[in-house]
């Protein structure tokens, strides 16, 4: 097969990290196919893996005009310049006009529709009509969990039968760098969105300082605006020495500070995965997530689950999983091991060839 990634829209962040690890995944499992990888003009926003040919794509405008170009004509183009047998998005709103080949995209969830409060109205319209015409043209739809294939099922029923439940891998963090002792112990949590319930976490660990006086609570990816709220709240809660504000780390910082904590702090509201309760496990790192049905389906049952977000109690999880046993650490570590890459290309890969299969007959 030659596969062609539309990658021409994805941003560094979960959709960069999501198809750089699933283009490894697929070259582990089919080693024999020939991967070619669309980029904008910016270049790619990961490292593609050994072998695999990057095209950069030049719009012949700039602006927004060129970004659309890009999205449309020019990703058409491209697959067809390569001979591509199947198109793979790797955000809904891209190769909005296919390539004359079978074409999959990956949905990451449908946050803007369950929680459009968390969504300037301008980002769910367009999301609403570029996804929903993604979703209406593509051969198949590739979810990043369960979670997000009922979601799809119950909001959109006449797309659903494209639906197939990639789920991700986390084997990616083994390669990470082995953790140094740490002094004092720390706490990661991540503050980068509004799901991700900062404001609750710094709320909980004011209550878990009461009665402890070791550990630190870094908490990574505040942008200016949230950080000053931050700020203003760790201030009035008085925890200013046993708090850390931290910005966007690049990835070997980010790897480092990750790996090296004693805890994972993820009560977020709304996943459609949770990568990083996922890599906490396959570390065997304690992790402290919500009810959210995607870190139910991630962790299954070997992380702490909060009560609910207020104070008491998320103060009551941080020092429950802090308390885990090497045994309960390990049965994680095992459940995690499910959860890899390869098992994910292996379900795009057969929805793609299946397609293809069904178009030649």
């Amino acid at each position: 097969m030659h596969l062609v990634v539309d990658a021409v829209a994805v941003q560094a962040g979960s959709s960069a990290i999501v198809v750089e690890h699933l283009l490894r995944g697929w070259t582990e499992l089919a080693p024999d196919d020939r991967i070619t990888v669309l980029a904008g003009r910016d270049g790619l926003a990961f490292e593609p893996p050994t072998g695999v040919e990057v095209v950069v794509l030049q719009p012949p405008m700039a602006g927004k005009a060129g970004a659309l170009w890009l999205r449309t004509v020019g990703v058409r183009r491209g697959a067809r310049a390569a001979g591509a047998d199947a198109l793979l998005s790797g955000v809904p709103a891209s190769g909005l006009l296919g390539a004359g080949c079978p074409r999959g995209i990956i949905l990451y969830d449908l946050r803007h529709e369950l929680r459009p409060h968390q969504f300037s109205r301008r980002s769910r319209l367009a999301r609403r009509v570029s996804w929903g015409w993604s979703m209406r043209q593509a051969d198949g739809i590739f979810t990043i969990s369960e979670r997000t294939l009922d979601d799809l099922r119950r909001r959109h029923p006449r797309v659903a039968h494209k639906g197939a439940a990639a789920v991700l891998g986390s084997d990616h963090a083994q390669a990470w760098p082995d953790p140094e002792a740490a002094d004092p112990p720390y706490a990661l949590a991540f503050g980068h969105f509004a799901n991700k319930n900062a404001d609750a976490v710094i709320a909980g660990w004011a209550a878990f300082c009461a009665t402890d006086q070791r550990w630190l609570l870094r908490l990574v990816g505040m942008g200016n605006a949230d950080r000053a709220a931050a700020e203003a709240q760790v201030r009035d809660l008085g925890i200013g020495r046993r708090v850390e504000l931290m910005p966007w780390l690049d990835d070997e910082s980010f790897r480092q500070w990750f790996s090296g904590a004693g805890l994972v702090i993820f009560p977020s509201d709304f996943e459609g995965f949770g990568l990083p309760a996922a890599e906490a496990l396959r570390l065997g790192i304690p992790v402290v997530v919500s009810d959210d049905r995607a870190l139910a389906e991630v962790t299954g049952g070997h992380a702490v689950t909060a009560a609910s977000t207020s104070a008491a109690d998320l103060a009551e999880a941080y020092r429950a999983a802090i308390a885990l046993t090497p045994e309960q650490r390990s049965a994680g570590r095992r459940y995690a091991g499910a959860f890899t890459w390869r098992r994910t290309a292996e379900v795009v890969r057969r929805g793609l060839t299946q397609s293809a299969e069904r178009g030649n007959r």
